[in-house]
């Protein structure tokens, strides 16, 4: 049986995921549960600052934009993989936080103290930056995509699950239990209590929130020992 890896988002034929553990003799199989759709929004609420939680924010922000980007803005992104989609957009971001939510609320609020900051985001958001960073800015919402739980998808027995957000968490869970020989590795602490409040004991956090960061805690957990799978 080949040694097989859940994670729950789409990956990209060169991701550093795939490459880094294919290299290890492993097979992933990567989807995300969760399904996307545009939210129309009316006019740019003005703002200092517009701060993005995803790529999926960046690009159902200027999707839905029907124009230029507002002038004389700064920019943040949470973490590196949203600084690239901006970047690719010709936006250099003035913020780059790590990805994990309270450090990236403490460097921001050294930044941002008082501004008003517009916030782009899923309906379904858990609104980590703006409840860190309560009382600290004037946090406007702006709902630009729909994000929902997926009901039909089929994921066969992996041997290790890797999940980036709390509502795949919430998808995956409301289909499947957690079966022996499966370990569980959550992208951030957020993900993380997610998986501890659906009954998962054991989470494995990766150190940094990136694909590189989960290819180093999944090749971990290879080396180490390893457990009969049971499927069934």
């Amino acid at each position: 049986m080949s040694f097989k890896i859940f994670i729950s988002r789409e990956i990209k034929d060169d991701s550093v995921f795939r490459a880094r553990l294919e290299a290890k003799g492993a097979e992933v199989l990567g989807q995300s549960l969760i399904g996307f759709t545009p939210a129309p929004f009316g006019a740019v609420p003005a703002c200092d600052w517009i701060f993005f939680y995803s790529k999926k924010a960046v690009r159902f922000f200027f999707d839905g934009l029907g124009g230029a980007a507002p002038a004389q803005m700064r920019w943040a992104a949470l973490g590196r993989g949203t600084a690239a989609a901006l970047s690719a957009r010709g936006i250099t971001p003035d913020f780059i936080g790590t990805g994990e939510p309270e450090g990236v609320a403490l460097a921001f609020a050294a930044e941002a103290s008082g501004q008003r900051v517009l916030f782009p985001q899923a309906r379904q958001s858990r609104q980590s930056i703006q409840h860190l960073l309560e009382g600290k800015i004037q946090a406007v919402s702006l709902v630009v995509y729909d994000n929902q739980p997926r009901q039909s998808f089929d994921i066969p027995f992996c041997r290790v699950l890797v999940f980036t957000s709390p509502l795949n968490v919430e998808a995956f869970f409301g289909k499947y239990a957690l079966k022996e020989g499966q370990a569980v590795v959550a992208i951030g602490s957020t993900t993380a209590a997610a998986l501890r409040h659906m009954g998962v004991k054991e989470v494995h956090v990766a150190e940094e929130p990136s694909e590189a960061g989960l290819a180093a805690t999944v090749s971990a957990l290879m080396n180490g020992p390893s457990p009969t799978p049971n499927p069934d």
